[in-house]
């Protein structure tokens, strides 16, 4: 009895083993979809930093898994699937021109991170296949799992559309859920919206619920989150829909065909209909751009020229190195030199918002061609299957990824998913997927016909039977060939490794990148340089939105007046060559030690490289006057004027440039066409006003400054009389009304003080000290209450006295 109960437990944790196994993969699979989704920030400036990371562990983990794992090495050709179909290998080729690539880079750190990024999504495209292939079963689960996220992502956008409602919220833009930003859950949302469409389409009962719902959630979603890339998204997708509903109706004269179609059509129309409802009646009456209609919003398309200028200068870029790009990751880089000519600030556009664009940019024709090839494959698949085989089986299982890939190219042809951790994981899926599913389907194509490898010995076939891993039964025969298979895991798991540090590397970075964007937001670095002179990685010398992280050390060595230090780091920095901050601290350091040649020196180069930063201008214009080289500075400040009339510093700057070089004309032209950009301009119309005033005295130069001069002399009396013979001839002359009022005052004579307030107010003054000094007036005249009056609107025009004067001698009840 004891015997045979010895012999039935191991076959009961055989069998309890076995039916493990089955369950990993699909773990593994629904891993891949939520990984990425519930990493946090973890304190870094952008979560791709940490998300990616994971990404690349839990690659590691299924890595050790898959080939461990004795049922999957049973039957060695799985792991060649992969690089045996048109998807694979055109993928596969565009990692390898990658690496090519990195021969043209301007940064090669920034290669070697960006090919960590795209390695770990490529290693998950891989690893999903193996997956799927053990068991495509595994399909419908991975689905119901991506529809139920689908649905929460969605329930978070009501949530805050409903705060948004209620004023709550101030934007649209504020809807991010668990996600960096809007724009990353818009791309979620849609990107996952096939999965939700297999279920409704292919599936039954209970699972088409949860496919109908998930479907009508992200429509309304799509349409509450003002995403223009997914208006015109869900609009193809939705004819893509009604012809494949058409075709199959054709094909089978099944009206269940048309039944879906038209359920998915309702679906449509109710999302739409109840999103205009809300956004007419119940939307707050407000200025947010992301409050319009549908229509109102793809009409910004095309008055928005940011995106279009980066692809003009992605085009640029790629015709001056058309073969291998230049440089996987090296696009913000390279671009930098067209862009800096007009950019007015260090606000760069770090992607260029469009992956098919940017992918050939950096790594040439042959890169931009493989990634390409990846959908237009796909697609053949497809329409072969539904034409050639018309088999409903392969159709169904295609339909998921070919559809997901689909909604794909909308968001990487007008954002940046390669950038995205979140999206790259379900790219990796819809990859994994339709490599999978469609070599299933070659194979089954293959073994129908029973002389396959006889009539068509064709290079894809040679190239198939070459690189599978072979099996068990023919080791010596394949001998050279195992080799190569087993060297290439080695390879690949190296790779991973590798990918994983790199990626570890660059969150330890990111973390200390979001201590100074801080610090830089508050306007104060308030953490020692030590911190970040010993803290940062060696191995990434770019921040993630561009600035070089030699100028972030570089502003706190300035800080701490280390200026020997700051200059030296910068000037052996050659990461992004046409970025100009190395440049611009250089300069601030030398003028900071007033070594005002070398930071001269610095400032031109800086105006090579970036002719519009205005600061940099400035600078350049005291170096001049210093060297009393005026006429040079003038012809800086009238060419940048000239491009950037929008630029009211600028403005303000040279009037006064102008003015106290004595040029009083030159200044009051200025400001005269200042005013006419800037109408309602308090600060301009008030420097109008000095100017223009100045420009009315100057005949009578010589009378105001005895004026002014006997009364900072405090001789009021002589003051009176000067400021009155000032007067018989500019009666207007608002500051020598107010002058004379305050020499009254002090002469005690406060109702002749007041004659000239009065005067004043009566053309509209909006200086406070004159209401204070009335107030002080009918004070020392015993009228109280006329002087309460007074004091409270300098007060409440926030003038310091009139402040005091009120609280004090009014005895308000502070609120």
């Amino acid at each position: 009895m004891s015997k045979q109960t010895y012999k039935a437990a191991p076959a009961k944790a055989k069998k309890q083993a076995k039916e493990q196994l089955k369950i990993l993969p699909l773990l593994f699979l629904i891993a891949y979809g939520f990984v990425t989704v519930i990493t946090p920030n973890l304190m870094a400036l952008d979560s791709n930093g940490p998300k990616f990371l994971t990404l690349s562990l839990l690659n590691l983990v299924c890595f050790l898994y898959i080939f461990t794992n004795k049922e999957i090495k049973s039957k060695p050709e799985w792991y060649s699937v992969f690089f045996t179909n048109g998807i694979g290998i055109a993928y596969t080729g565009m990692i390898i021109i990658s690496l090519l690539s990195f021969t043209k880079a301007i940064n090669l750190l920034e290669s070697i991170l960006h090919f960590s990024k795209i390695f770990t999504t490529f290693s998950a495209a891989y690893l999903i296949s193996v997956l799927i292939t053990t068991d495509k079963r595994n399909i419908l689960y991975l689905s119901i799992a991506m529809t139920l996220l689908l649905i929460f992502d969605c329930l978070t956008v009501f949530s805050g559309i409903h705060k948004y409602i209620l004023g709550k919220i101030p934007s649209i833009i504020e809807l991010k859920s668990v996600y960096s930003n809007k724009n990353i859950l818009a791309s979620s949302i849609f990107v996952k919206l096939p999965f939700a469409l297999w279920l409704m389409v292919f599936r039954v009962k209970w699972m088409r619920v949860i496919g109908s719902l998930g479907i009508i959630s992200s429509l309304l979603a799509t349409f509450f989150m003002s995403t223009r890339a997914f208006y015109l998204g869900t609009l193809v997708l939705s004819l893509s829909l009604v012809i494949f509903f058409f075709i199959r109706y054709r094909q089978t004269h099944e009206k269940k065909q048309l039944q879906i179609g038209g359920i998915f059509l309702i679906l449509l129309a109710f999302s739409f209909l109840t999103f205009t409802f809300i956004q007419r009646n119940l939307y707050p009456k407000n200025q947010d751009i992301y409050n319009k209609n549908i229509e109102a919003r793809l009409a910004t398309i095309s008055t928005e020229d940011g995106r279009i200028a980066g692809w003009i200068r992605s085009w640029h870029v790629f015709k001056q190195e058309p073969l291998l790009g230049v440089g996987l990751g090296n696009w913000k880089i390279a671009t930098l030199k067209e862009e800096n000519q007009t950019s007015l600030d260090f606000t760069y556009q770090f992607k260029a918002h469009n992956d098919f664009i940017e992918i050939p940019t950096e790594t040439g024709i042959f890169g931009g061609l493989c990634f390409i090839a990846i959908f237009f494959i796909t697609a053949w698949i497809f329409i072969k299957s539904m034409f050639k085989n018309n088999k409903q089986e392969w159709i169904t299982l295609l339909f998921l990824p070919v559809f997901g890939l689909l909604c794909y190219s909308f968001d990487a042809f007008f954002n940046f998913p390669q950038d995205r951790p979140e999206i790259q994981a379900i790219f990796a899926l819809y990859i994994g997927i339709i490599i999978a599913i469609s070599s299933l389907y070659t194979y089954n194509a293959a073994k129908a016909s029973a002389t396959y490898e006889q009539e068509k010995p064709s290079f894809f076939n040679r190239w198939r039977n070459f690189i599978l891993i072979p099996s068990e039964n023919n080791q010596k025969a394949n001998a050279p060939v195992r080799f190569l298979s087993l060297l290439g895991v080695v390879v690949f798991g190296l790779l991973l490794l590798a990918s994983s540090y790199e990626l570890n590397v660059n969150f330890i970075s990111l973390k200390l990148q979001r201590i100074v964007k801080e610090d830089l937001n508050q306007g104060q670095l308030s953490h020692p340089a030590s911190m970040f002179m010993n803290g940062f990685p060696s191995l990434i010398d770019i921040c993630t939105y561009g600035e070089p992280i030699e100028v972030h050390k570089a502003r706190y060595l300035i800080q701490e007046k280390r200026f020997n230090e700051a200059i030296e780091i910068l000037k052996k920095d050659k990461s992004s060559p046409y970025d100009a901050r190395n440049e611009y601290f250089i300069a601030m350091a030398y003028y900071a030690q007033n070594n005002i040649d070398s930071g001269f020196v610095y400032s031109q180069k800086m105006y090579k490289l970036k002719p519009n930063f205005f600061k940099n201008i400035s600078q350049l214009c005291e170096s001049l006057k210093q060297k009393g080289r005026q006429k040079e500075c003038e012809d800086l400040l009238n060419r940048y004027l000239n491009k950037n009339k929008g630029d009211k510093d600028a403005w303000l700057y040279t009037a006064f440039y102008h003015y106290n070089n004595g040029d009083l004309k030159k200044a009051a032209a200025v400001i005269d066409s200042a005013s006419t950009y800037f109408p309602t301009d308090s600060l301009i119309l008030n420097q109008k006003e000095f100017i223009d005033t100045r420009m009315v005295v100057l005949p009578y130069k010589s009378i105001n400054d005895a004026a002014y001069a006997a009364y900072n002399a405090k001789n009021y009396k002589e003051a009176v009389q000067i400021f009155t013979e000032l007067l018989a001839k500019i009666p207007d002359f608002a500051d020598a009304h107010l002058h004379r009022a305050y020499s009254y005052y002090y002469m005690k004579e406060y109702q002749k003080s007041n004659i000239d307030l009065d005067f004043i107010i009566s053309k509209g003054t909006t200086n406070p000290n004159v209401y204070n000094l009335r107030g002080a007036n009918y004070m020392s005249l015993g009228k109280n209450d006329e002087a309460c009056k007074n004091f409270k609107i300098a007060a409440e025009m926030n003038n310091p006295d009139g402040l005091d004067n009120y609280y004090k001698i009014c005895n308000p009840i502070k609120k």
